[in-house]
């Protein structure tokens, strides 16, 4: 019985005092807070998009756009192999009607070519030696 007294007196304890507002060691911090909450004026946008990266060293950024600019645009070849049922084998590797081939997608296999299609661009691809090409894909930029 004597512990519950105990427990029940301090739990009022506690009450009171988290209703009573102590004194505060700072009295003149909601004046501070709200002036926080102000707008400030800053930097003009055009100022901000002049200022250097302070993170990056100008000489790094050069190096960087340097090797960018230097990488060679890679030609790819197509070259139809073979063609089996309803697969062809372009490049080593075996399609169907439906997938895509160097950006290419395959829409057509004959007896012994197929049809590669791009936007606009069409290619043919044989498998007879006579009219056997190979096309030389120029990247676009």
């Amino acid at each position: 019985m004597g512990n519950k007294l105990i427990a029940v007196a301090l739990s009022a304890a506690f009450a009171f005092a988290a209703v009573q507002q102590p004194e505060s060691k700072y009295p003149d911090i909601d004046r501070l807070i709200e002036k926080v909450k102000e707008p400030r004026p800053g930097l003009p946008k055009e100022v901000i998009r002049k200022l250097k990266n302070p993170f990056v060293s100008e000489k790094k950024i050069e190096k960087i756009v340097k090797i960018v600019k230097k990488k060679p645009k890679k030609r790819l070849t197509l070259q139809l192999t073979s063609i089996f049922g309803k697969r062809a084998r372009i490049n080593g590797r075996w399609y169907k009607v439906g997938d895509v081939v160097a950006g290419y997608r395959l829409v057509h296999i004959g007896n012994n070519y197929v049809v590669l299609k791009k936007g606009q661009k069409t290619l043919r691809l044989f498998l007879s030696k006579k009219r056997s090409k190979k096309f030389i894909l120029k990247p676009t930029s």
